[in-house]
């Protein structure tokens, strides 16, 4: 099961932290509108093959929950149910959000487990790409918050150091698996991370991008087969390049949720491939349901 967990923006879904370089200076969002860009970007998701698991925000102060990239990281395990490892987030106004996600990661089937340490935002800090885990750390995430979680994920993991305006690795870093190119933007790495991209995964397989094109969200499309889920911001260089390599770019009108709220298609889930017999979902989390109450708005 190709697995995203998502949060839709609630009927009075404002701007609170404004903690990224797009929300800071950004006007006041259209909430309906913001409810409408979410639904069509799930259904984007489910019409590739993809389940979304979706939860509302049980209280309309908790308005970081549609950047479900920080809600916490799935870990699939043989023979077992998959680890769910809550986040540790930076921003104070998002730092409940946990409480309900873990919830509903129990009511999945999962074993829920805290890395009790230090700041680390989950899925926005974890890539996976030819077998292995990227963590990364130096944007809000710190090294002993990535230390404390790295216990929970087997195999090879590398450690990657990010700097601004990259507060996530998934600013940093796009893997593209169906073309087997790894996206990079080597401006805002330490320079001894990007050496060690180039000598674990050849410098042949690495797409680089520039400072000025991970502004425009080039590395926070979201990849489902051969398809990228990308905001309309997008720079036309960054599409071209992904077209050349046999991918298809589709739009998505993100005025909302990224343009102001700044977090992309990317952000707007926490995504993990688990074997679908371990887990079981509620109807009410389905996205069927919670597209009704959004249809419902009109």
């Amino acid at each position: 099961m190709d697995l995203f967990l998502m949060s839709p923006p609630g009927r009075t879904w404002a701007l609170r932290g404004r903690s990224n370089f797009r929300s800071r200076e950004a006007p006041p969002v259209d909430a309906r509108q913001a409810r409408r860009e979410w639904l069509a970007l799930a259904r984007d998701i489910e019409a590739r093959g993809g389940t979304v698991v979706a939860l509302p925000s049980p209280s309309e102060l908790l308005t970081g929950m549609p950047y479900a990239a920080e809600c916490g990281q799935v870990v699939a395990r043989q023979g077992a149910a998959p680890l769910f490892v809550l986040p540790r987030v930076m921003s104070a106004h998002r730092q409940a959000e946990r409480e309900h996600w873990a919830p509903l990661a129990r009511s999945l089937g999962m074993e829920v487990v805290d890395p009790g340490v230090g700041i680390w935002e989950a899925h926005g800090d974890v890539a996976t790409f030819d077998g292995v885990t990227l963590l990364f750390w130096g944007g809000r995430t710190t090294l002993d918050g990535l230390e404390a979680a790295a216990r929970y994920f087997p195999g090879e993991v590398l450690r990657i150091q990010v700097r601004e305006p990259a507060f996530h690795g998934n600013m940093a870093v796009l893997p593209l698996p169906a073309v087997d190119r790894l996206m990079v933007c080597p401006d805002v790495m330490a320079p001894e991370s990007h050496a060690l991209l180039r000598e674990r995964f050849g410098e042949h397989r690495l797409l680089l991008v520039t400072e000025a094109e991970i502004r425009r969200y080039a590395t926070n499309g979201l990849p489902v087969g051969r398809d990228v889920l990308a905001p309309s911001v997008v720079p036309d260089s960054v599409r071209e390049r992904l077209e050349a390599l046999g991918l298809r770019v589709v739009s998505l009108t993100m005025r909302e949720l990224c343009e102001k709220g700044g977090g992309s298609s990317r952000c707007l889930v926490s995504r993990a491939e688990v074997d679908a017999a371990t887990l079981n979902i509620p109807d009410a989390f389905r996205l069927s349901a919670i597209a009704r109450d959004i249809d419902a708005d009109g």
